[in-house]
């Protein structure tokens, strides 16, 4: 039977997707599903590719029939720099599945998820030595601009569903409050849980970006300042 509550987990790359997902699927009565629109992590795992209807998809593989102490059933989907198959009329398909909860992370310094996207393919990153790098002033203020730009139009797209703002800050600096906040919203037992791993070690941007200071400098008095206290 499907008497569980529906929701999107929208995201961004290096913004704690892995560890929100894994701390939802901490709880037993959770279910939260992987990019189930990206082709790269529904091969092999799923017997449909991209020329599967969205509609199907979603019915027979996400929003289906589950045992009864699940209590909510969601799936992760990246705003931005994912993957995606050939599914043009997927958003207008979730758009009007208005009883479907939206939760939407967000990282709030732009900076370091700029950094950490730079990072992303350096394994066991604790126990190398990283080689310092220049950012360029233009190409952070479009990635800024665009991330801003892309979560708003995902809000405004879904803004006649339940949605609740959750940041990756959220999580790293008030971890227990933010996971009852969410299971709260989904409706499920609150039970206490924890991600599947730990936050990453970086280290600080200004000891490992060449031109920190001089981006200091020009970024100051513009909305982007905040980002760089370290």
């Amino acid at each position: 039977m499907k008497d569980y509550r529906k929701f999107l987990l929208l995201t961004c790359p290096r913004s704690g997707t892995h560890m929100l997902k894994s701390s939802l699927e901490a709880n037993a009565h959770i279910v939260c599903l992987t990019e189930m629109f990206n082709p790269d992590y529904i091969q092999d795992k799923y017997d449909y590719d991209d020329k599967f209807p969205a509609k199907k998809v979603l019915n027979n593989y996400i929003y289906c029939d589950y045992s009864p102490e699940i209590k909510a059933v969601g799936f992760c989907h990246h705003r931005i720099g994912a993957k995606f198959g050939n599914w043009p009329n997927l958003l207008n398909i979730l758009r009007d599945m208005e009883d479907i909860h939206i939760i939407s992370l967000s990282r709030q310094n732009l900076l370091r998820r700029y950094l950490s996207v730079q990072l992303q393919q350096i394994k066991n990153l604790d126990n190398v030595k990283l080689e310092p790098i220049t950012f360029d002033y233009d190409h952070l203020v479009q990635d800024f601009e665009r991330q801003r730009k892309v979560i708003a139009q995902f809000n405004h797209r879904f803004r006649n569903h339940p949605i609740l703002q959750v940041t990756y800050e959220d999580l790293c600096t008030n971890y227990e409050q933010t996971t009852t906040k969410i299971q709260e919203f989904l409706g499920v037992p609150i039970v206490s849980v924890q991600p599947g791993t730990g936050r990453r070690n970086t280290p600080p941007i200004s000891d490992f970006v060449t031109n920190y200071h001089e981006l200091k400098a020009k970024f100051s008095g513009t909305e982007w300042s905040i980002f760089f206290n370290d």
